[in-house]
C-alpha cells in the first residue's frame, strides 16, 4: 500500500483530533475517558501533524533574511534590502506561528481531558457564569468582593458538594481578581535644571481564593487577619487564646453570638486553618453563608502526561486527582459545622 501523503495524513489527524475533542467534551465518567484513550492508542501513530512544508517555509524566510543583511552589508545603499530582511523575518514568524499552533492542538485536548478527570475526582460541576457581573453580586453578599477600587472579577468557578460524617454541603469554589489604581508622582530635572513633574497611573493586580457555602449555624461574624483593610460589624470579641487574636479580629452584630459560635474547639480549628492557609478570613453573612478566603490557590492541577503517551495517561487518569489542601479545608469546614450545630 502507497504511503499516504503529508497532506492527507495531516488531514485525517485533523479530523481525529475534532472526534476527540467531541469525546472528551461529553466525557461524564471516567470509562469515558478511558475510551478517549484507547480511541488514541488504537489510532495507530503519534499524534502529530506532519510539518515538513512548514519547516521549508521557515528556512526560506531565514535563508532570505540572511541573503538580504549580506546584501546591505555589501550594498548598504540599496533601498530594497530592509525590505527584503523584513519580509525574510515576516515570513519564518508567520510559519513558526502555525508549526506551533498545529503542536498546541494536542497539548490543548491534554489539558482538556486531564481537566475532566480533575473534575470528576473532585466531584465538580461547571457553572455558568459572567465574571464582573458575579463579582458584582458577590460583593452584595459579602465584603471580601469589595476589594479593588478600579475592577473586580471573577476568573474562575465551579460548584462542588462534599459529603461528611454528620454533615453534606455544596459550596462554589472561585479565582477573584481584583486591581487597584493609584496615582504615582514622580519630579525629574531637565538639563537647564528645570524641575518637571510628571503623574502616571498605575494598576496593582491581586488574586484571592475561596469557597463559598451555606453555613446555618452562625451570622453576621467576621473572622478576618489583622492585614486586612477592616472590620464588618460594630461589636468586636476577643476569645481567650494569644495565639488566635495575634493572628485574627473578630467582628460581630452581637458579641455574644460570637462568643457562643467561638468555643474553644472552633477556635482551635481556625487556628490550624490559618496556619495551611495565608491571608484567611472567614466572613458569615447575614443569610448564614460562609465565604473563607485566602490568598494561595488550593485548585491547581498539573498533569504528568497527554495524549502524546497514551499508556502513560491512562495510568495517570487511574490515579486519583483530590486536591488535597482542597479536600482538608472542606473537611475543616465540616468539623467546623460539627463543633457548631448545637449553637443556636
Amino acid at each position: 500500500m502507497d504511503k499516504a501523503s503529508p497532506s492527507s495524513e495531516n488531514k485525517q489527524l485533523a479530523t481525529f483530533l475534532q472526534s476527540l475533542r467531541t469525546q472528551i467534551y461529553h466525557a461524564k465518567t471516567r470509562e469515558d475517558l478511558r475510551h478517549v484513550l484507547h480511541t488514541v492508542r488504537s489510532f495507530g501513530r503519534p499524534l502529530c501533524y506532519n510539518n515538513t512544508s512548514y519547516w521549508l517555509g521557515f528556512s526560506m524566510g531565514i535563508l532570505l533574511g540572511l541573503l538580504a543583511i549580506l546584501y546591505a552589508y555589501w550594498y548598504p545603499s540599496s533601498v530594497s534590502a530592509p525590505w527584503l530582511i523584513g519580509a525574510g523575518g515576516l515570513t519564518s514568524v508567520i510559519f513558526a506561528v502555525l508549526i506551533y499552533m498545529r503542536r498546541s492542538k494536542v497539548n490543548d485536548l491534554s489539558d482538556a481531558l486531564f481537566k475532566q478527570d480533575v473534575y470528576l475526582d473532585n466531584n465538580w460541576q461547571s457553572v455558568p457564569y459572567h465574571g464582573k457581573k458575579l463579582a458584582a453580586q458577590l460583593s452584595r453578599q459579602f465584603s471580601e468582593f469589595k476589594r479593588g477600587n478600579h475592577s473586580r472579577e471573577i476568573e474562575w468557578l465551579v460548584k462542588g458538594t462534599y459529603q461528611g460524617t454528620d454533615h453534606q454541603f455544596d459550596y462554589h469554589a472561585y479565582h477573584f481578581h481584583y486591581v487597584d489604581q493609584r496615582q504615582v508622582t514622580s519630579t525629574s530635572r531637565d538639563s537647564k535644571g528645570n524641575v518637571r513633574v510628571t503623574t502616571r497611573t498605575v494598576y496593582d493586580h491581586f488574586h484571592r481564593y475561596g469557597l463559598y457555602l451555606p453555613f446555618r449555624f452562625a451570622r453576621n461574624i467576621a473572622i478576618t487577619n489583622n492585614s486586612w483593610f477592616g472590620g464588618f460589624f460594630s461589636s468586636s470579641y476577643k476569645p481567650a487564646s494569644v495565639e488566635f487574636n495575634r493572628k485574627f479580629k473578630v467582628s460581630a452584630s452581637d458579641e455574644l453570638a460570637a462568643a457562643k459560635f467561638l468555643k474553644p474547639a472552633v477556635v482551635v480549628e481556625i487556628e490550624d486553618l490559618g496556619k495551611a492557609l495565608s491571608g484567611l478570613n472567614l466572613e458569615f453573612n447575614a443569610a448564614s453563608e460562609l465565604c473563607i478566603s485566602f490568598e494561595q490557590n488550593i485548585c491547581q492541577w498539573q498533569r504528568q502526561h497527554g495524549l502524546d503517551e497514551p499508556d502513560a495517561f491512562l495510568q495517570e487518569i487511574e490515579g486519583d486527582q483530590k486536591l488535597a489542601t482542597l479536600q482538608k479545608t472542606l473537611e475543616r469546614i465540616h468539623t467546623l459545622m460539627r463543633h457548631s450545630d448545637n449553637n443556636f
